[in-house]
């Protein structure tokens, strides 16, 4: 070989070395880049799973709740009818027995003045 070609293989493997390192260091930075883009992705996966798993657990509970209170306005809707219920009756009750007193106190003033009209003298 003579010193040109030497000198070229030499020259030839120092910049291929170069390339090769320089190519290297390229994709160092975003082979690190895309494990902690991969590592982030990963651990917002688990946290959003996690978030479902929250919000799954909370639409239950809403759930439940809901149905709670639906029981007892269910509950509350029969009390009240109940106590309409019992209004009407006592109030018919009361308006049954002051009838009946009224009527009894109208009949018995009747015969006393029936009574009192035969006592009266008849003018011809």
């Amino acid at each position: 070989m003579t010193g040109k070609a030497i000198r070229f293989v030499v020259a030839s493997s120092i910049a291929l070395t170069l390339m090769a390192s320089g190519c290297h260091r390229e994709t160092t930075p975003g082979t690190k880049q895309a494990r902690l883009i991969a590592a982030e992705n990963m651990q917002l996966k688990k946290s959003l799973t996690g978030r479902q798993s929250e919000l799954d657990e909370l639409k239950a509970q809403h759930a439940k709740e809901l149905q709670q209170k639906d029981a007892e306005l269910a509950a509350c809707r029969k009390r009240i009818a109940a106590l309409e219920s019992d209004l009407e009756k006592g109030i018919a009750e009361r308006v049954s027995g002051v009838t009946a007193a009224v009527m009894d106190e109208n009949a018995r003033l009747r015969r006393e003045l029936e009574k009192l009209k035969t006592q009266l003298p008849r003018n011809p």
